[in-house]
């Protein structure tokens, strides 16, 4: 039980992230994307800790991809078992740079907020009584 607590923690903090991820800076190389919504992208976890254990060890990786928006997904893959998605929700606020996102695992919704600066964010949580801190960028 407390395994599947971690996970739909982490994953919420994942999701979390995905809202954080819209406020990355375009680039002033004048392509669509770049003009448009730079931030519907998808980005890489680069380091998740739970305390002094190393998660990216458990997972062949960690991905929130912005669909568009409003939708994102969580997407992960444990190692030895299957890809999983899980859809969520998004809202950002390009003046303060503001995520919110939401997301549902397991039965539970889970909502924060965090910000983003030049494609990366990180995420810094107290889960039980280990900090959770996981760090994207965007790929």
């Amino acid at each position: 039980m407390k395994r599947k607590l971690l996970l739909i923690s982490v994953l919420f903090f994942l999701s979390l992230s995905i809202f954080i991820l819209p406020a990355c800076e375009a680039k002033a190389e004048g392509s669509i994307k770049d003009i448009t919504k730079p931030y519907i992208a998808q980005y890489e976890c680069v380091e998740a800790k739970l305390g002094d254990k190393d998660l990216l060890e458990e997972y062949d990786y960690i991905r929130i991809i912005l669909v568009n928006n409003e939708k994102m997904q969580l997407v992960f893959k444990q190692k030895g078992e299957e890809k999983q998605i899980i859809d969520g929700s998004y809202a950002l606020d390009l003046s303060t740079r503001e995520l919110e996102g939401e997301i549902g695992i397991l039965g539970y919704r889970f909502r924060e907020k965090a910000t983003v600066k030049k494609g990366e964010f990180t995420i810094s949580k107290t889960i039980f009584t280990k900090q959770l801190y996981m760090k994207f960028k965007v790929i």
